[in-house]
Order: C-alpha cells, then sequence, then structure tokens
C-alpha cells in the first residue's frame, strides 16, 4: 500500500494550503478498484476548476439524453437481472424470459459493486449511487424498482450547502463528507426489506447514516455526529446497526478510520464503541455474522487481512481471534463455525498455508486442510463451506471434505441443489448433485456463474460477454456483449 499511501500524503500536503483539491485514495477491495476512478474525478473536477462556475438545481439532468423505451410486454415484465456495462458506468436490465435488454437511464454509477449490497432481500427495488464530483447535484442516492421507469433520485448525497462548498473549495470539512458519501458498501437492508441504511451529508458538514423506509417514502437522520460515518451493517435481529467513522477534525489531513461502533435501533439512541482498526487500511471489511449479536471484521490490506475479530456488537468488547495475515475467512450464521485460509504469500509464521477451522465459538483453531485454497466462501444453501485448490473444487465442514469435485476450478450449486456446474479457467460442465458429469457447456474461460432464482437456467460471463442457459436444451444464447469484468458478484436479480 506504500504507492497509495504515498499519493494519500501528497493530497493531504494540498489540503493544508489555500487552494484545497483533494479526495484521498477509497479502495473498494484489497486490490485497486472502480472507486478509485471516482477519486480521480472528484481531483481533476475540483484540479481544473470546470465546476466552479456551476449553478446548483434541484432538478436532476442526466448526462445522456434518455432514450424513449417501448413499454413491455407479458413477456418482459421480469424478473431482469441487473449488471454494469462494460465499463463500470452503467446498468443494464436483462429480462429473464424474454431476453429484452433494457438500458437504465442513470448519471454514472459511483461504484458499480452498490447493486450488491443495494438489493433489497425481498428483491423488490435496488439503492444504488450515481452522480460524480463534476456534476454534484446528481451525486445522489437512486432507487430502481422497474427498469422499464427510470431510477427515482431518493436524495441527493450532500446537502446544497456542501455542495456549494465543494465547488468553491471553501475548507476541509466538505472535502471529506464528499469522500465519505463514496465509500465502499454503502447501503444495508434490514432482513424484512423494510428499512434501508445508507450515509448522507444533509445536516450540517459530516455524513451521517440516515433511514429509508420504501413503504411511506420517509427518510430521517439516525444519528448526529461531528464524525464521517458511513459503511453501515444491519445485525440479523434488526437491534443494531454497526457502522465505520472518520474523526475528520482530528486527523484533517489523512483519511483514517478512528473507530468501529454500533448503533441500537430502532432509533440509534445507545452508541457502542467497538474498536479502532489498526492503521494498514482505510475501511474495515465484514467478514459475517457468527450470530445475531457477534461480528466478525477484519482489515484487509494489499497482500491479505489481518486482525480477525469478534466483536460482541451490544457489549463492546472485541478480541482477535486468528494471530496474523490470512487470505480469507468465511462464518457460517448457523452454528458459528469460522473457516480461514492462509496462503504461501501470507507470509504467517505462525499457520502454514491450508484451511483452519473453529467450531468452538473461535477460541481456538485448528489446521482442517493443507495446501494452497482460494475462494473461500460459506453456503448457506447446504450449511456447507466451499474452497477451491489445484486439484479441484469442494465442499467442507468441521469433520473435513463433505464432496468434491476434482478438476474444476469453483463449484455452483442450483438454488434447489439440483444441478451442480463446475467452471473457471478451462470452461464449464453440467453435474448432477452426486458428481457425475452430464454435460459440457463451454470449453472457454468463465468468469462469472450467476443462477436463475427459479433453477430453471443460468447465465456464463465470458470474454465474448454473457450468455443465457435455460433447460432442457442448454444452448447459449448471448444477452449482452457490453458487461463489466470487474467482480463476478455485480449481478443481481430484481423481481
Amino acid at each position: 500500500m506504500k504507492s497509495r499511501r504515498a499519493l494519500l500524503l501528497a493530497a493531504s500536503l494540498l489540503l493544508l494550503g489555500l487552494a484545497c483539491r483533494y479526495t484521498a485514495p477509497t479502495p473498494a477491495a484489497w486490490a485497486p478498484s472502480s472507486t478509485a476512478e471516482v477519486d480521480a474525478r472528484t481531483r481533476a473536477a475540483l484540479e481544473t476548476g470546470t465546476t466552479t462556475a456551476r449553478t446548483l438545481s434541484p432538478i436532476i439532468t442526466y448526462t445522456d439524453t434518455p432514450v424513449p423505451v417501448p413499454r413491455p410486454t407479458d413477456a418482459e415484465d421480469g424478473p431482469w437481472l441487473i449488471f454494469p456495462d462494460a465499463q463500470g458506468e452503467h446498468l443494464y436490465a436483462a429480462d429473464r424470459d424474454s431476453g429484452t435488454l433494457i438500458p437504465i437511464t442513470l448519471p454514472l454509477l459511483t461504484d458499480p459493486l452498490d447493486i450488491i449490497g443495494g438489493k433489497a432481500p425481498d428483491g423488490t427495488r435496488v439503492l444504488l449511487r450515481a452522480g460524480t464530483p463534476e456534476k454534484l447535484d446528481e451525486l445522489g442516492m437512486y432507487e430502481l424498482t422497474n427498469p422499464w421507469n427510470p431510477p427515482r433520485m431518493l436524495t441527493s448525497l450532500l446537502s446544497a450547502e456542501l455542495q456549494e462548498a465543494v465547488l468553491q473549495q471553501d475548507g476541509i470539512q466538505p472535502q471529506m463528507a464528499l469522500q465519505a458519501v463514496q465509500q465502499p458498501n454503502p447501503v444495508s437492508w434490514s432482513g424484512d426489506a423494510r428499512t434501508a441504511v445508507f450515509p448522507a451529508a444533509l445536516d450540517g458538514p459530516s455524513a451521517d447514516l440516515y433511514l429509508y423506509q420504501p413503504e411511506n417514502g420517509s427518510l430521517k437522520r439516525l444519528n448526529q455526529r461531528f464524525q464521517q460515518d458511513f459503511s453501515p451493517l444491519w445485525s440479523p435481529d434488526q437491534d443494531w446497526i454497526v457502522f465505520q467513522e472518520v474523526n475528520s477534525y482530528a486527523t484533517i489531513s489523512d483519511w483514517k478510520i478512528s473507530l468501529v461502533g454500533a448503533l441500537s435501533m430502532p432509533n440509534g439512541a445507545i452508541t457502542h464503541y467497538l474498536h479502532v482498526p489498526r492503521d494498514t487500511g482505510y475501511w474495515e471489511r465484514y467478514v459475517g455474522w457468527m450470530s445475531p449479536l457477534y461480528l466478525l471484521t477484519c482489515t484487509p490490506t494489499e497482500t491479505g487481512a489481518v486482525d480477525l475479530r469478534l466483536s460482541n456488537v451490544s457489549a463492546g468488547k472485541p478480541r482477535i481471534i486468528f494471530d496474523g495475515p490470512f487470505a480469507e475467512a468465511a462464518v457460517s450464521p448457523l452454528n458459528g463455525d469460522v473457516a480461514v485460509a492462509v496462503r504461501t504469500e501470507n507470509n504467517n509464521a505462525r499457520y502454514p498455508a491450508g484451511i483452519y477451522y473453529s467450531s468452538n465459538n473461535a477460541v481456538t483453531f485448528e489446521p482442517l486442510l493443507a495446501g494452497e485454497f482460494s475462494h473461500l466462501s460459506y453456503n448457506p444453501q447446504n450449511g456447507l463451506f466451499t474452497a477451491s485448490r489445484a486439484g479441484g473444487a469442494l465442499l467442507f465442514d468441521r469433520s473435513g471434505i463433505v464432496f468434491s469435485l476434482p478438476g474444476e476450478e469453483r463449484l455452483g450449486i442450483a438454488p434447489d441443489e439440483r444441478w451442480l456446474i463446475g467452471w473457471g479457467a478451462n470452461g464449464a460442465r453440467l453435474y448432477s448433485p452426486q458428481g457425475l458429469q452430464l454435460q459440457t457447456l463451454a470449453e472457454h474461460a468463465i468468469g462469472a456463474l450467476i443462477w436463475q432464482e427459479d433453477s430453471k437456467g443460468f447465465f456464463l460471463l465470458t470474454s465474448g460477454g454473457v450468455f443465457q442457459y435455460q433447460f432442457p436444451l442448454l444452448q447459449p444464447r448471448l444477452v449482452a456483449a457490453d458487461v463489466w469484468h470487474g467482480d463476478e458478484r455485480a449481478f443481481v436479480w430484481l423481481k
């Protein structure tokens, strides 16, 4: 992360001058991603001065003139697969049954990964950010409920006063607020899909958390702090919201997380300070919930992660449960089991490469599988963990390997568990639940597998675009060539 810190230091020095032109790097993953482009656009807009003569207006004017879209037929009524275009700047919706491809009219996306956390649990809407620092009056939170209708802007992310302050380069706090509302993972939905929370700077010079209720369209501020708050996360029982914070008044020359905290719900009356992350990153990663009260987090770095930490959000008592750096971690919310993958590149002096497992509330970790593993995750369909290694893809639990597909890089399970797909750089193949190979689907590299929620078909991402396959014929049909390859998760279903 040395190069990023050098860039941050240079930006900090500029902050101390009269001409304040600053937006620090905003990593959205362990390596540079699309949010770096957002930061570059922010700096460019401030440095060129192209925005200073802009008149703010409450009317939203999109960069491109919306093209009228025909009214849908009965066969084009969804569900729709939502995904970003090749540049990660715009969205498409592909109707599952008709294959109709619908361009979604929005300003430039702030981060194409917003659609992942922005999708409501019931699949009826997606909240996401769009807009750029060059056009701050368009920078807002948008709601998509039907791709045949343009998404509506719920709210700006910055108040009119802060927009003007940013444009006029008036002080440091407006710049910090602008950075806070551009951080990754902005939206978190309650489990019942009745409330979403996201950061915005609408009342004062700092970003606060706001609650949105689709049922009545209400938007209210949850907390009121001088610090910049971002990256909210609902607890499974909806009693707490975890958040991250930068004390921009104390660290005005640096973007440095000052705490990870939790707010009691429904009104945020109690604030618990969970921990202060190590000074090795710009944000904390939420690994997952061990139970409704216990949350696993870690600090991402360019070479992996450190400080796998378990926090009781009610008592505010965190502890580091795994020593040294690691590559990936996953947790089962059903029984609290935790799996950690360490690779040779992590240079962990205590733990050689392999998967380490805890089945005793993360008190101790024992070696489970030796070797180099990747793509570690938890599969809620069958309550098993999945991972990949040179010999193939596998499913495992505390007892060891439960199932494996030799020779496959990745393993995808249909929602109804009637089909398996092995996929990766060497193509894709269809299997029975017992592992019997049934059909070769593709012989070229596959970048993502997306199942239909009804298990009657799936989509494969290739270098030529995203293709749909439907049972029983499973003949590939090109859906779109203009598709983003930046992250295999950037595909969500909207009902």
